[in-house]
Parts: C-alpha cells; sequence; structure tokens
C-alpha cells in the first residue's frame, strides 16, 4: 500500500472513529497493518532496480567481452565467460544467505545473461553451425534451471521471455503453428506458479494469450478463428471453476484463466467480424455477442474485484466499437442504425442490472 494511501487513511480515520463507524483500537490496527505493509513496497522497489541494475551490467559485461573477444586468447576467453558466470551465481547464493533476497535475484540474473552470452559465443569460437533458435531454447533452459535451483524468479521470467523469442523465431521460420511452444511455456509457468511470481505470471498469461490467438492465422490457411472462440470459451469456464476451488493459489489461477479466455474469446470474435469479411447480418449477430461478451466481463470483474478483467473488457469493447465505426463509415445508415442498437441494448442491460442487485439487496435484507 502507498504512503499516499495510508496518509489519507490517518486523515480519514479520526472521523469515523468520531461518527462510531470505526472503533479506536479498529483505528490503531488499521493504521499499524498499513504502515506496517510500507517496508514490503520499499523492498519491491529496491529489487526491481537492483533487476534493472543487474540487466544494465550483464550487457556490460557481454559488450566488452564482444569488443576484446578477438584480441583474447582462447583459453582465457573460456575462463573469463566461466568465471563471470560462476562469480554471479556464487554472488546470488551468498545474498540469498545473508537475506539480501533483493540483490540476489539481481546477481542471479547476471548470471543467466551471461550463460546466454556464452552460449552464443563460444558457438561463434568453435564455428558451430545449426538452427539458430535453437540456442536461444538453450539459453532459456539454462535461465530456467538457475530460477528453479536459487528460486530467483526473474531469471524465470528471463527464460520466459526466451521462449517466447524462441517459439516466434521457429514459428516465422516454418510458417506454421510451432506445438513444441505449448510445453515449454507450460514448464516456465509451473516454475513461475511454483514461485509465486505474480508479474511473471501476468506476462505468461499475455503470452499464452498471443499463441492461442495465432493459431486463428495459421491453422486452416488462416480461418481457424471459429476454433480459436471455442478454445476461449473452454479456458474461461475452467477459470470460473477454479474461482471457487479451495486455496487461494488456485482461486489466483482461475482468475488468471478466465482473464486469458476472455481474451481470447474477444480476439478471436474481434477477427470473425473484420478479417473474415462476414455479411452484414452476420457481422450484426457476431457484434452483439462481442458487446454482450464484453459486458459480462466487466461486470464479473466489478463483481469479484478482478480488475485486470475490468481492463480488458474495456479494451476489448472500445476496440468492437472502433472496429465497427471503421467497418460500416461508408454506410452512414448501417452505422447510426446500429449504434442505436448497441446503445438500446446497453442501457437494457443496465436497467436489467439495477433490478437484479435491487432484489438481491432485499433478498440479504429480509434474511438478516
Amino acid at each position: 500500500m502507498s504512503a499516499s494511501y495510508r496518509r489519507r487513511l490517518e486523515r480519514d480515520l479520526p472521523g469515523w472513529v468520531k461518527a462510531g463507524w470505526v472503533k479506536p483500537e479498529g483505528a490503531e490496527a488499521i493504521l499499524a497493518n498499513v504502515r506496517s505493509s510500507e517496508p514490503a513496497q520499499s523492498n519491491r522497489l529496491i529489487e526491481i532496480l537492483s533487476v534493472l541494475g543487474a540487466v544494465l551490467i550483464g550487457a556490460g559485461v557481454i559488450s566488452f567481452v564482444a569488443a576484446n573477444w578477438q584480441e583474447m586468447p582462447r583459453l582465457v576467453r573460456l575462463g573469463l565467460l566461466a568465471g563471470v558466470l560462476w562469480a554471479s551465481y556464487g554472488a546470488g547464493a551468498a545474498l540469498f544467505q545473508r537475506g539480501l533476497d533483493m540483490f540476489a535475484h539481481g546477481a542471479v540474473l547476471v548470471g543467466s545473461i551471461v550463460f546466454g552470452a556464452s552460449v552464443m559465443l563460444v558457438a561463434q569460437m568453435y564455428h558451430l553451425h545449426g538452427n539458430p533458435p535453437d540456442a536461444v531454447f538453450v539459453w532459456a533452459g539454462g535461465a530456467l534451471l538457475a530460477g528453479v535451483l536459487m528460486r530467483s524468479s526473474p531469471s524465470v521470467v528471463l527464460s520466459l521471455l526466451l521462449v517466447c523469442l524462441w517459439g516466434g523465431w521457429e514459428t516465422q521460420i516454418g510458417r506454421g503453428v510451432f506445438w513444441p511452444f505449448l510445453p515449454a511455456w507450460i514448464a516456465v509457468t509451473a516454475a513461475l506458479f511454483w514461485l509465486g511470481a505474480g508479474y511473471g505470471l501476468k506476462l505468461a498469461a499475455v503470452a499464452i494469450s498471443v499463441w492461442i490467438v495465432s493459431l486463428g492465422y495459421l491453422m486452416d490457411r488462416g480461418h481457424a478463428h471459429d476454433f480459436v472462440a471455442v478454445m476461449g470459451i473452454a479456458i474461461a469456464g475452467g477459470g470460473v471453476a477454479l474461482q471457487g476451488a479451495v486455496g487461494k493459489q488456485f482461486a489466483e489461477l482461475g482468475r488468471m484463466l478466465l482473464a486469458v479466455g476472455f481474451a481470447v474469446v474477444a480476439a478471436a470474435l474481434f477477427a470473425l467480424q473484420f478479417v473474415e469479411r462476414p455479411p452484414m447480418v452476420v457481422l450484426i449477430v457476431l457484434a452483439v455477442v462481442m458487446l454482450a461478451v464484453c459486458l459480462a466481463a466487466i461486470g464479473w470483474g466489478i463483481r469479484s474485484a478482478d480488475r485486470d478483467l475490468v481492463r480488458i473488457g474495456y479494451v476489448a469493447f472500445a476496440a468492437e466499437i472502433c472496429g465497427l465505426y471503421a467497418k460500416t463509415i461508408g454506410t452512414l445508415m448501417n452505422t447510426s442504425l446500429f449504434f442505436l442498437s448497441a446503445g438500446v441494448g446497453v442501457v437494457a442491460l443496465a436497467v436489467g442490472a439495477y433490478w437484479l442487485n435491487k432484489a438481491m439487496n432485499e433478498r440479504i435484507g429480509a434474511g438478516q
């Protein structure tokens, strides 16, 4: 929680105590809880700065070695790379033992970056030829292994980014669906879930969403968007089911799956409307479905306090409106009729939500 939130509570709580809404001891407990969370936020900032510094240090080491590569004897090259690599991992282990985790993550990340540089430079030194994306895959595997063994989530996040680079590169070369990306993504995501890296899991959710959506453009000659929509519905259904499961971790996993499923469905519906070029009647039906799905996602997100789902819902809703306007701008009558009908539909949904909420409140009041 931020310091501004604490200051606001310090201003508001005396008035709440005076009004009888909060007991004095409750106000003190609230402030104590908020103040205790501020050091964690400071540590988070230190960890972010440490990771950014690690990236810069790794880039500096790679640049130095590359600049002086030709002047160094081969044995010195190998010794320098191995020395920096193990010094970084050793420093990370020592910092973890001292409880300086925020700096230890940076040291491990430096080691993982140097490992990737070592793979590339050694391949160049010995004139090893092969499939270039394989080197990226080896780098990703090394970063994943280091992150798991030393419990360092930034190194696993680096592995995730490298797996995405590897998958995208292989897809571009093969010009088709690169299925090995899926087990690699599962392995990295499982490691992030085990480490409890929330930001890493969000990146993993974005990565798999993009990959699933790409299937619509790569399968069936670019016309598999309906299949992608079905996949999205299944993923979202699994997310809803997991949100009711016992355990906070599984509930969080359910929220992530629901967001991924909705994003996939929205992207597939968008493609069915504006990539497939359907007739106007089909376009209007799909548009109504799309808007209804967006509103349902926003409503669910508000009800479950899932801000990510709400944001994705708003973005999808805005993209749909902009896409429809661009699609029908040549026929102003169709545009006006659509926006009129869409507006009436949204208002009708709002009225229905109002009466439903009122009925639920009355039922709760009657139960008390």
